[in-house]
């Protein structure tokens, strides 16, 4: 896990034991998170509310969602990681840590992104350049049959995020510092830039911020 090479929160590299898991083929879609609102379980995500926030290249400004991000088939976006943690337990699963997250990312590869070390771009993965995600089962998966673990949306992981938390990881089965300000997401998001992209970029939110490129799959 991690990275010689990347961002010093990536480093050391370092070796660890995962017991067996199994991760969402797909992010959620936000006709599946409705279904938990429509049972009672769910809030709604922060489509209209005001809440949602969106960076303008400058600073992150509130927004309400346009009417092609509410395509029942798009990942949910705009929800918190209470609110992703709760669409898990709904479905009695949870978020998986980062380091499910990276491992099923990687599948056994030593690669750059989900598909391999070519670079990035709009054909292979939503990223800078396109105005809104896309349907889930756009783009092919990679080898172990997952979708978008590079670009569409980013995604939110169980663990508190520390920047040198690597450096004391557990050796088996980490699930991140007991305490942080934020949380942290993984995979890169529709509008992140290349090297947001790598597998093993780590990168953080506030828990209770939505935000406009943020969602999340379940694992268990």
């Amino acid at each position: 896990m991690g990275s010689e090479q990347g961002s010093g929160n990536e480093i050391p590299m370092h070796a660890i034991t995962l017991s067996a898991f199994s991760l969402d083929i797909n992010e959620i879609t936000k006709a599946r998170y409705d279904s938990c609102v429509a049972a009672g379980v769910c809030s709604p995500a922060h489509y209209d509310d005001g809440q949602c926030v969106a960076w303008d290249g400058k600073n992150f400004r509130n927004i309400r969602v346009s009417s092609i991000m509410k395509n029942p088939d798009y990942p949910v976006v705009c929800v918190t990681w209470q609110q992703a943690m709760q669409y898990c337990n709904f479905k009695k699963q949870r978020l998986p840590t980062e380091a499910q997250w990276e491992y099923a990312a990687l599948a056994s590869r030593n690669v750059t992104y989900s598909w391999g070390n070519d670079a990035p771009n709009t054909r292979r993965c939503a990223m800078q350049g396109k105005s809104h995600p896309e349907k889930t089962n756009t783009f092919p998966p990679n080898p172990w049959g997952f979708h978008d673990m590079t670009g569409n949306v980013w995604e939110w992981t169980y663990d508190h995020y520390q920047p040198d938390y690597y450096s004391v990881s557990e050796s088996k089965d980490p699930k991140g510092p007991e305490v942080g300000q934020y949380r942290t997401i993984r995979g890169g998001g529709w509008y992140s830039v290349a090297r947001q992209l790598r597998i093993k970029n780590r990168f953080w939110f506030e828990p209770n911020s939505p935000e406009i490129s943020i969602g999340f799959r379940c694992a268990e």
